[in-house]
Formats: C-alpha cells, structure tokens, sequence
C-alpha cells in the first residue's frame, strides 16, 4: 500500500474528530437527530478548515443505516456515522455512485451543470439520499450558476447540495438565499496544537511544545497546513525535532537573532538592527518568513503594551512571554501600530517587486525612525485651550509657544506653559490673526523633536512691520495730479479694489480671487502711497495666512491690474493685516478670513510641517472643512 501522508491520513471520519467549528458540527448533528436535513447547504471559509471534510461526514451521516449507540440498557440513534458499513467506507474511498464530488474549477461551464441537474431526477442508486458536493463554487461560471437556480431551489426529495468556497462574496446572492449558510472559521492555535500532540504521540514524533507553537503559528489557524508543515519537517530531520531544527527548516532563522532585531528596532539603533538581517541573510533564512515572524513578534508585544491582562491572546511559553513583557515597556501601542503597519506594507511591497533584503532594509530604516510621539487627544485638547484664550483675547506670546515643551503620550496640557501675552512685550500674533494659524503653529511645534532650535524659530519674523522699507525721501509729490486727487478718498480706494476683484473674476483667478476678497489697499501713516522711481508703491493688507500662498506670478498680475487702472506703475507689497495701522475695526474673537475647503486644502498641502508625514505615510488630503 502506498504512503498515506499526515492531513490524509488523519483527515476526521466523523463529527467527533473535527477541530474546532463546534458551531457548524452542533447545528448538523441536531438536525441529522431530528430529521430536518435542509436540501442544499454552503460551506464557506478559509482554506484548511474541514469544509470538505464536513461535506463528507455529512453525507455519511445522512445515508449510514447503523447509527446508533449502545448503552448500558439499549441502543441510542446518534448523528455520527458508524464508518463501517458499505455506504460509510464507499464513500470514505470516494466509490460512491450516490455522491459525487465536483471540482468547479475545472467544471465551472454550463454543460457540467445541465448534466447534473438532469441526473438528479434519477433515484439513488444505493443510498437513501443523492449527494452533490461542489467544491470551489464560487469559480462557476454566471451562466451555470443561473442554470442550477430552479434545481437547487426545488430539487428532488433524494437530492441534497453541498457547496463548498473559500470565497463568499463570490457567490451570487440568489445560490445563497436558497443554502443554508454556514461559516468556517480559523481554528485557534491551542486547538492545533493539541490536535498536533495527538498525531505525534501515535506516530512516534518527538517534538517539543515550543515547537508545536511555533508551527501552529506559521499555519496561520489552518490546521491542514500545520499537519502538512508537521509531514515537512519530519520528512527532513526524522521524527526527533528540536527549536532549532524547526526554525531552521522553516526559514525562520535564528531566535537568537530575531530577538535581537526585536531590540534593535525598538531601540532606534539603525546600524544594529540592519548587521543582525545582515547575519540572518547569511544563514539563508527566509527574510520573508522572518518579517513574518517580526509581525507577529510586534502584535504580541502591542497587545502586552496595551494590558498585560492580554497575555492570554499570545501564543508562546513562559519565558518567551517574561522577556515580552520586558520588551513592551520600550514603546507605545501607537508607536507599535505604526512599526507594524510599516512591516506589512512591506511584505505586499516584497510580494510584488522582489529583492526581500532591499525592502527589509528600507523598512527597518523607517521603523527605526518612529520616535514616541504626541497623542491625538493631547494635541486636541492642547489646540482647544489655545482657541478658548483667543476667544477672552488672552493671546500667548511667541516665546511661550516656542518654549513650551511638547506633551507626553497620554498626558494633559500644561497650562502653566501657556503665558498670558503681555502688553508691552512685541507680539507675534496680531489683533486679526486667524486662530487656524495659531493652531497650526502650536501642532507643528508639539511635533517637533527636542533638538529643534527653539531660538531660530523666536527670530523668524511673521508680522510685517508698516514702516520696513518705508521709502522717505520719495513721497506723494512725484505722483501725477490726477492720481494725487483719486487715492486718499477711502471712497474711490474701495471703488478700485472692486474693479480689481472684477478683472480677477474675469480672468478665472478664483483662487487669488478669494486670498484677495477681504483685504484692501493702505495708504502710510499720513494717508499718502509712497512713489519709487515715478511709480507707485502700495501695500495690500491681507490675513497672514495668505501672504505666504500669493505666488510671484499672481503679483505680476495684481500689479498689471493696478497699472491699467491707474495709470503709473505700480508696484505692490503684502502685508499681513495685523500690521496695519489704520485698520478702524476693533479685533473681535474668532474673527477669521471666510475660506473655502479649495483654500485650505492648498495651504494644507504647501504646509513644511505636515509634507513629511504625508510622503512618510503615502497619504493624501481628501477633505478639509473650515470652521
């Protein structure tokens, strides 16, 4: 007799062998006892999981005439088959006329199925029920599964359909509606390893309870795959197995080893963790097997991060989990997610290029990376106070948004950091400024690392100084006389500046159209415009928050407008409007520019602060909603 290998040979005859699925086994079973077998069932779920298995026992179940069990007084009818009867072993050895088993892979035509549906109108050769079991139903065709509707909404009384996929979402949901829907789910690992334990102690296999872990947890809860790693493995070091072995053989490399990337990426310590892939590369690990094993070596001490109550979820031995919890203390769950996330965007990076070593290593640059950053939630609360002192008109300084140090994970603001702005000291904040802006800052430097010069940033201007560059050995004098008449009245001004929002509107600069709505042009302190070189020069006082967006060509433009509307030559300077010395409106709270999503989604995405974590991230803004 030929060699029959482990997931073969071990493959469950009856209900009671099967591992795990206790809910699709007891379903069956009651309705097997009570007689209300359905006529067509669909077995869905991951692949390794008994679909088939469970298709094959039922059919057993339903056509076997023994089953019944003896007790002490008389014999009790059972749901389990007695697998000793003709009907039983014929169908075991896959010999039974009156079950027929049909790969849809390879029958997945409309022929395949107009021939089965009319062999179903013949009676059951032997057995009291005619079993049909598709395996892979989902890869039928459209056409087939429209030409199996009506027979397996209504089939003949000695007819019952299994369906067995992997993918539900597949099937259409007229087959569904008419099945009696059952899940397979992953089995969990203790289950696998006690199931691993039993073939090992009837077959004479040595092999140590780590290593029974260790393979569970490479079969991913698909127990088909751990008994055919368990017949690898045997295959090629005989049936005595140590750790070592297992992970040598699997591609896992050393432990040793592993742990010690583990520590290096949790340390930052780039050239570390890059030598320690270096030797595991050398010893012909499989690096893709070890980022595997790397992903859930972090899963587990996330899970450790989160509460050590959670052990419970964590399939390894005593002194494996002590040395976890250790590890757990070096970072946090968001940090942890992050190195995660970045481990598994680079085994689907891996799985479509290639060159395991080159993004192994890009990865760990990037993991090593990852500093403890601030919270979400402390950052929220941090931009609220900062939005609420805005709103009483208690402004902080620019030195007390400098200075102040950034929130720990978890911790709250610290108020006390939060200096009341005082009168004479010179602001960085005007009376107008947009509170957006200022939150904006305040995120930007909580995020900054603790190397950062504070001092640099306190001597970078943001106000614009009305009398910079103020030019006064050339006044109004030189400005033709039609000119010098039109400009003071505040009337023709704002006549102007609608012309000028008039010809951006024409022309399609919508954008700069909406930078420019609310601002408005400023004479100097005696209500003049200043001359150069025969010309004019005139500031535009606009929110702080546009100066910076307003491009080079967009004040050609603006300057061209002024020109044709004013005869001499214009040249313009923008100034934010908390500059301004003859603003007549008082600040009031809250007071900001009207934006539009547009606006703030391009002042977003021009932000120096926010561009690296975007490209760190491959993200992009979707929306933006102003207040």
């Amino acid at each position: 007799m030929s060699y029959e290998v482990l997931a073969q040979k071990w493959r469950p005859q009856s209900f009671e062998d099967v591992v795990g699925q206790t809910h699709v086994i007891t379903t069956l079973k009651n309705q097997i006892l009570s007689n209300r077998i359905g006529h067509a069932y669909l077995f869905w779920g991951p692949r390794g999981t008994g679909k088939t298995t469970v298709a094959r026992i039922l059919a057993k179940a339903v056509n076997c005439p023994n089953r019944h069990q003896e007790t002490n007084f008389s014999q009790e009818l059972t749901a389990e088959p007695c697998n000793q009867c003709q009907f039983c072993l014929e169908i075991s050895q896959g010999r039974s006329f009156d079950v027929r088993e049909m790969d849809a892979a390879s029958n997945r035509g409309i022929d395949p199925i107009r021939e089965l549906r009319e062999n179903t109108r013949l009676a059951p050769a032997a057995c009291h029920y005619k079993i049909y079991i598709i395996d892979e139903a989902h890869m039928l065709t459209q056409e087939a599964f429209n030409a199996l509707l009506k027979t397996l909404e209504e089939p003949p009384p000695h007819v019952i359909f299994i369906l067995a996929t992997t993918e539900h979402h597949k099937i259409p949901k007229t087959i569904v509606s008419r099945c009696q829907d059952f899940d397979f789910r992953y089995m969990e690992q203790d289950l696998i390893v006690s199931r691993l334990s039993v073939i090992c102690d009837a077959e004479g296999i040595h092999v140590p309870p780590e290593g029974l872990s260790l393979i569970s947890r490479q079969s991913e809860g698909c127990l088909r795959d751990a008994e055919n790693l368990l017949e690898r493995l045997i295959s090629s070091a005989g049936k005595t197995l140590d750790l070592e072995q297992i992970r040598q053989i699997l591609g896992l490399g050393s432990n040793h080893l592993m742990g010690e990337l583990s520590r290096a990426i949790l340390q930052c310590n780039l050239p570390e963790s890059i030598q320690v892939l270096g030797n595991l590369a050398k010893q012909g690990a499989d690096l893709t097997q070890c980022l595997h094993q790397l992903i859930a070596d972090f899963r587990a001490l996330r899970l450790l991060a989160i509460s050590p109550k959670l052990e419970d979820l964590i399939q390894s031995s005593k002194s494996e989990l002590q040395l976890m919890k250790e590890s757990a203390d070096l970072a946090s769950p968001e940090r942890l997610s992050r190195i995660i996330k970045i481990l598994m965007r680079t085994n689907s990076e891996i799985k479509q290029h290639g060159y395991a070593q080159v993004h192994f290593e890009s990865a760990l640059i990037d993991a090593c990376s990852i500093q403890g950053g601030v919270s979400l939630t402390s950052a929220l609360k941090r931009l609220a106070e900062i939005e609420n002192r805005i709103d009483r008109g208690d402004v902080p300084n620019g030195k007390s948004l400098s200075e102040s140090p950034p929130a720990d994970l978890g911790s709250t603001v610290d108020r006390s950091a939060l200096t009341p702005r005082s009168p004479a000291s010179t602001s960085i904040l005007g009376p107008n400024t947009d509170s957006k802006s200022v939150a904006s800052q305040v995120l930007a430097q909580m995020t900054e690392s603790a190397s950062v010069n504070h001092t640099e940033r306190e001597q970078a201007p943001v106000d614009v100084d009305m009398d910079q560059n103020r030019e006064t050995d050339t006044r109004f004098r030189s400005v033709p006389s039609n000119v010098q008449n039109l400009l003071p009245d505040s009337d023709e001004l704002a006549k102007i500046w609608e012309k000028l929002l008039a010809k951006l509107k024409d022309t399609k600069k919508m954008l700069l159209h909406g930078y420019l709505r609310n601002a408005t042009l400023l004479p100097d302190e005696d209500g003049e415009f200043a001359s150069s070189n025969g010309g004019l020069a005139l500031k535009i006082a606009c929110s702080p928050a546009y100066t910076e967006l307003i491009e080079d060509a967009e004040k050609a433009l603006l300057s061209d407008i002024l020109t044709d509307l004013l005869g001499p030559p214009v040249q313009i300077q923008f100034v934010a409007s908390s500059a301004t010395a003859n603003m007549n409106a008082k600040p009031s709270p809250r007071k900001t520019q009207e934006t539009t999503p547009m606006m703030l989604r391009y002042e977003a995405e021009r932000d120096p602060q926010l561009t690296p974590a975007l490209d760190l991230f491959e993200a992009k803004i979707l929306k933006i909603e102003p207040k």
